[in-house]
């Protein structure tokens, strides 16, 4: 039969884990800072590639088929930054160039695209717009060709939105004041677009 002692002893444990509980959830204790957490798999190879990493380089080999014959990808993590060339864009990130080579191919011998990640700012040409931006006109060129063919796409003149700029969308937070029809924002080039003078 227990004793008033192990009773005792008892209770006193279970408040002692619940007050470390209430810590952690609390989140007073374990803790880790946020750039730990995006830069401690930098440079490491990996067969998924977790939230807050791109990777640059694919290798395809059996480290991660399971015990299989067969080959599968093994991805080599980068925590992004602007001015890297990686295999695929990430949220924060826009791109300016694209590329074709063999790094993040998953098929033998098939080139497959590469992204020159940049961070948005004001005046930046991105092949992709972004939430935190505008544009205020369309550029034409080779940089952003998603195919290996060397065709033209256009290319976004990146705008910070602001009360008066002439944009060629409307941003979320803006209106617009007046309205004028050029070719700035044309995706076809023979045929005229909207252009809306922000407001807000």
């Amino acid at each position: 039969m227990p004793t008033a002692h192990a009773h005792t002893r008892f209770a006193r444990l279970l408040l002692a884990a619940l007050a470390a509980l209430a810590l952690l959830l609390s989140g007073a204790v374990g803790a880790t800072p946020a750039k730990a957490s995006t830069t401690s798999l930098d440079g490491a190879w990996a067969c998924d590639v977790p939230a807050g990493y791109v990777y640059d380089q694919v290798s395809m080999n059996r480290s991660c088929s399971g015990g299989g014959s067969w080959n599968s990808p093994q991805f080599h993590l980068r925590t992004p930054y602007d001015g890297l060339i990686a295999c695929r864009s990430t949220p924060g990130f826009v791109y300016d160039n694209i590329t074709w080579g063999l790094a993040c191919s998953q098929i033998s011998g098939v080139q497959s695209n590469q992204f020159h990640l940049r961070k948005p700012v004001d005046g930046l040409v991105a092949c992709v717009g972004t939430p935190e931006f505008t544009y205020d006109y369309l550029v034409w060129g080779t940089a952003c060709n998603m195919t290996t063919g060397g065709g033209q796409s256009n290319a976004f003149h990146l705008r910070k939105p602001y009360s008066g700029l002439w944009a060629c969308d409307v941003p979320y937070g803006f209106t617009y004041s007046t309205t004028t029809q050029n070719y700035d924002c044309s995706t076809y080039r023979s045929a005229p677009s909207t252009k809306f003078q922000l407001l807000g």
